[in-house]
């Protein structure tokens, strides 16, 4: 007679047990080490797939937002399939390694708990990389203007990067940490000390954004902050500009020329940059509008489809732009995928945002937020192509969403939180 993997194993509900507990863990360290190194992180990230495979958990997973997911990961795929050399193609389909942190946050988590203290862990690791930057910057700023060299001119070409390789990178980290804080701080249900420390580690990721010199993700970030005033106090909005316009007229000349850069595209070879960039990536998608080049190789073919009356760009190695980057690279219908990914995740965030519980509401509207600054900042940048930016967005967004499932499971179960095997799947 056969026997169950159970009944070989003694205490398997133990085990199974430590499993769960341990899946939740390292989930929370995958999504808090990548402020600090990307390979450590999806280190963290495959052991917490792992741990949640051997749990023997069913897996769960929103229907709709997975169809979307499934939809956007299987055109990539059939575009890589059919790319004209599927080996340079081949890098940018390992990132699709990062989306499993929706999976894997969804279904690790089976107390509120965990949640609540990964999303603080969060906000702690982003500010010590704000940290961290202000200090690169500091150092910066000392040497630049130490050796007698004007400091616009020299800092631009490397700004500050964190813990990172590239300002862009940590940028994008910063508003995830800038948008979570804040929404924290105006919805959580928080004692004083902790809603000033949530304060603070906005303060700190605002500061380092600035320093950054990362035009795009302060858009980003303005757009994100903006919906968070709106749901809170919709007379309150009014405070965002004037902080920008004070910001602005308090601020030293280079961060006013930063900021005037936002709309020069005469003399600023980054702006010059991204209109070439446009144009190009228009007749690439005129040309493929099913399939694209292939992913990884819009630099391969850019000086085949740019205009000939633009000059090359000094880089290019992609168009700086999510929307025209994938409808580039893999079609237009690969965009249309990503953009029913974007509007599930609305759609599932504004149930959490009406949620009865403060700190449900906190991830809810912290969720579209984030969406919200990397849509926006997404017109400028390919940050859907970046793991470190990816990565804390997926976990950070799948961990609101497991509230979610939490949060209705105790409704439909009474007071008494239910257990593993209990919890319905989602509709």
């Amino acid at each position: 007679m056969s026997t169950t993997i159970s009944e070989q194993i003694p205490n398997s509900d133990w085990l199974y047990g430590r499993l769960e507990t341990a899946t939740a863990v390292l989930a929370a360290l995958a999504t808090c080490t990548i402020f600090f190194s990307i390979a450590v992180a999806q280190i963290f990230l495959g052991a917490s797939l792992l741990t949640l495979l051997l749990s023997r958990k069913p897996l769960r997973f929103p229907a709709r937002l997975g169809f979307a997911l499934f939809a956007f990961l299987g055109w990539s795929l059939v575009s890589l399939a059919f790319s004209p050399d599927v080996w340079e193609s081949l890098p940018q389909m390992r990132k699709l390694f990062v989306f499993l942190a929706l999976v894997v946050a969804y279904n690790a988590y089976e107390r509120q708990g965990q949640i609540r203290k990964t999303a603080q862990a969060v906000v702690l690791a982003g500010a010590a990389s704000a940290l961290y930057g202000l200090v690169q910057f500091v150092q910066d700023y000392r040497r630049i203007t130490g050796g007698g060299l004007p400091f616009y001119e020299n800092y631009i070409v490397h700004q500050i990067t964190g813990f990172m390789s590239h300002w862009l990178t940590f940028g994008g980290q910063l508003m995830i940490v800038l948008l979570l804080a804040v929404s924290v701080a105006l919805f959580g249900n928080l004692l004083p000390a902790m809603r000033w420390a949530a304060w603070l580690a906005a303060a700190l990721a605002a500061l380092a954004l600035l320093g950054a010199f990362t035009r795009g993700i302060w858009l980003g970030a303005f757009a994100g902050l903006a919906y968070l005033l709106i749901r809170f106090k919709p007379r309150s909005l009014w405070l965002l500009p004037a902080a920008a316009l004070l910001l602005y007229f308090l601020s030293p000349s280079w961060l006013q020329q930063r900021g005037l850069s936002i709309v020069n595209t005469s003399t600023d070879t980054s702006n010059q940059a991204r209109v070439v960039m446009f144009w190009t990536g228009l007749r690439m998608i005129s040309a493929n509008p099913l399939l694209g080049v292939g992913p990884e190789r819009v630099a391969a073919e850019f000086s085949r489809y740019k205009p000939p009356e633009l000059p090359l760009p000094e880089w290019y190695g992609h168009l700086h732009s999510n929307y025209l980057q994938l409808a580039a690279e893999r079609g237009i219908p690969c965009l249309l995928f990503w953009l029913w990914v974007l509007f599930e995740v609305f759609r599932l965030s504004l149930t959490l945002a009406s949620s009865p519980s403060n700190e449900g509401r906190a991830l809810g509207h912290a969720a579209i937020a984030m969406s919200i600054g990397l849509m926006v900042a997404g017109l400028f940048e390919f940050n859907l192509g970046d793991s470190e930016i990816m990565m804390p967005y997926l976990f950070l967004i799948a961990a609101a969403f497991a509230w979610m499932r939490l949060e209705q499971a105790k409704q439909r179960h009474g007071d008494s939180a239910p257990g593993p095997s209990s919890l319905p799947q989602e509709p």
